[in-house]
């Protein structure tokens, strides 16, 4: 096995669009949304989705679903009543997303990318807002984060799950109506970020849809023996026929050379290693 990886990368797309490329876009994104509708319990969450996600990708300031419904003409009220009432299963949208994913990105020797990010906010009653650390504006924060699998290979890239962190103090006896109000199911329990990870991994490898052959992910998870092990227990289970870890030092970039070698960090990776053809 080669020490060092050296993959071709997917190169920036050039940036020439025109107005009856963007149009296109539109047809587009409407076929690839009607890919989910099976998905949702009912047809009328399905259309309220497609509101929703109309929404998102608008041009709004602030993307609340106040805002977004004004925007798009749409009841106020059916809106809201779609993203804090009406709940839908995630799995269904999650093993169609990743046999699109598959079909159109995959590749054998695919990687799947571990990492966490986090997302500024003012308050204390959004689900797992805590004072911690914060990827994007690199500083601890008031945020909530959250842990995402992405997936990319020669073709192109994407994230293919994502799970909140909900941070231990979450869970103190005296917040059960905190819980309560915000929706919190009560059968979640706290975990740490690798568990999450791993869990998240398990059940993208049943669903048996994303070809892959690298996990890559920092030091926050290479250093848990737990995802390790998590990690080498699935490639048991699924007749691989090795595991193979090392460690590539990383400079940070914020790192002078005066400073001590402590503060490199690790970066750990796996290699799956299919034993048939």
């Amino acid at each position: 096995m080669p020490a060092e990886i050296i993959a071709q990368t997917c190169p920036t797309p050039e940036r020439n669009l025109l107005p009856d490329d963007i149009e296109q876009f539109v047809d587009e994104l409407a076929a690839y949304y009607r890919l989910f509708a099976s998905a949702f319990r009912r047809p009328e969450q399905a259309k309220w989705g497609e509101v929703y996600l109309n929404g998102l990708l608008g041009d709004l300031p602030r993307k609340t679903s106040e805002r977004i419904a004004l925007d798009l003409g749409q009841n106020v009220r059916d809106l809201q009543h779609f993203m804090g009432q009406s709940p839908w299963p995630m799995e269904p949208i999650l093993a169609i997303h990743q046999e699109v994913v598959a079909e159109t990105l995959g590749e054998a020797d695919g990687v799947v990318l571990i990492d966490q990010s986090g997302v500024v906010k003012q308050g204390e009653h959004s689900v797992g807002v805590a004072h911690q650390y914060c990827g994007s504006v690199g500083k601890v924060a008031n945020s909530q984060v959250g842990v995402y699998l992405g997936y990319v290979s020669r073709k192109g890239y994407s994230v293919i799950a994502s799970r909140l962190f909900m941070p231990k103090q979450w869970f103190e006896s005296e917040l059960p109506d905190k819980r309560k109000a915000c929706g919190v199911p009560e059968d979640v329990t706290f975990k740490t970020k690798p568990q999450i990870a791993l869990d998240l991994l398990q059940e993208m490898k049943q669903r048996g849809e994303l070809p892959f052959q690298w996990v890559a992910a920092d030091e926050l998870y290479g250093d848990s023996p737990a995802f390790r092990d998590g990690v080498a227990a699935m490639v048991q289970r699924s007749g691989w026929s090795s595991v193979a870890t090392w460690p590539t030092l990383r400079k940070s970039s914020s790192t002078s050379a005066t400073r001590p070698a402590t503060f490199l960090s690790w970066t750990w990776c796996a290699s799956l290693v299919c034993a048939g053809p």
